[in-house]
Parts: C-alpha cells; sequence; structure tokens
C-alpha cells in the first residue's frame, strides 16, 4: 500500500477518543459522540483514523487510561461522500495512519453520522 491510496469500502478504521466525561466525548450509553469524528482547526480538515487490519487496538488507542477505541467501516464514510485515503507516518512508526477527507471544520452532520455508525470496541 502506498501513501494516498484510497482505502476499500470494507476495510475498518480505529478513531481514538477521550474516555474524561467532562470533555464530553461519551454519550451516557457509552456510544461515541459527535466530538469524536469533528475536526478541530489544527487537523487542516483531515481526520486521523487508523487501519484496523495494519495495527492492534492496544496500539491504535495509546493509551486506554485516556481514550477510547471506536470501530467505523470505511463504507459508512464512503456513505455520506467522504473518502479515506493511507497516510502511513513512518517517523512515528504509525504504518496504520489513514486519513478521512472531505469534511470541513464547520460540519456538524458528518461527524454526527460517523459517531452514530460507530462502536466503542477498547478498552
Amino acid at each position: 500500500m502506498n501513501r494516498g491510496d484510497n482505502i476499500s469500502s470494507d476495510e475498518l478504521l480505529y478513531r481514538r477518543g477521550f474516555n474524561s466525561p467532562e470533555k464530553k466525548y461519551l454519550n451516557p450509553d457509552g456510544t461515541a459522540t459527535s466530538r469524536v469524528f469533528k475536526l478541530r482547526p489544527k487537523d487542516n480538515e483531515k481526520l486521523s483514523v487508523d487501519l484496523a487490519k495494519l495495527t492492534k487496538r492496544e496500539k491504535a488507542v495509546v493509551d486506554p487510561s485516556q481514550f477510547n477505541l471506536f470501530e467505523i467501516k470505511n463504507s459508512t464514510v464512503e456513505e455520506i461522500d467522504l473518502q479515506t485515503v493511507y497516510d502511513a507516518q513512518y517517523t512515528s512508526e504509525n504504518n496504520s495512519h489513514c486519513l478521512i477527507i472531505g469534511m470541513n471544520n464547520d460540519d456538524e452532520t458528518k461527524p454526527a453520522h460517523l459517531a452514530k455508525n460507530s462502536k466503542k470496541i477498547y478498552p
């Protein structure tokens, strides 16, 4: 796989979200809020995720005392006209890094759709 390659529809993606209640990344039922998938200004309209088949849950979550790990199908990303591309970061030894592109910082509906269709998998 080369940097910039499109990710297949049938792949699974991992996204980290804070597990602190005051940061409001979790609903009371343990599902993700849209904040997990909301762009931050420093993201430059690219949302970082990991390609599940190239990593382990324990590595993707980085620190389970601070983060939860959510899984989402890439087909769900594509349903709302977003695209996922491979973006291996060899300097940080993260060969599973990908970017979801096509959102902007003001978008509220796409992060909500992604959150609704994700599931918490770790810890």
